[in-house]
């Protein structure tokens, strides 16, 4: 994968479920004058916690400023199968993140390399003014 924009910041962590806090919190500080702000926090919060309950080992967040927006990237070191929208029941728990993640981002998709599974997710800005 090479470089698809300006690195905001990377925050690297053990990969506990408390971690999807401190993601979100370093997201919405990284981005805090960005329109997409919100979206952004949220969805990363779908991609950090999928890297911990389907991922071994820490994770790493990066974001990145492109020059349509926004670019964030999730990198756990053993997810098994690649990320994919399922069908949830009305009263189902979870299973609707990569269904958010779907309707909100301008794009998605992952990669695997040697170092893990990567999943990113674009948001294009809406020009202002």
């Amino acid at each position: 994968m090479g470089p698809v924009g300006t690195v905001r910041g990377i925050l690297t962590f053990e990969g506990n479920q408390e971690d999807v806090a401190q993601a979100r919190r370093f997201v919405e500080r990284t981005l805090r004058h960005h329109p997409d702000r919100e979206t952004a926090v949220l969805l990363t919060s779908e991609f950090v916690t999928n890297g911990i309950l389907h991922g071994s080992g820490p994770v790493t967040l990066v974001v990145l400023e492109t020059e349509d927006g926004v670019r964030i990237e999730v990198t756990d070191v053993g997810s098994g199968g690649a990320p994919r929208v399922r069908a949830s029941g009305a009263d189902a728990e979870n299973g609707r993140g990569l269904f958010l993640v779907d309707c909100l981002a301008s794009r998605w998709d992952h990669v695997r390399t040697d170092g893990g599974l990567t999943a990113w997710f674009e948001l294009d800005s809406t020009p202002t003014g």
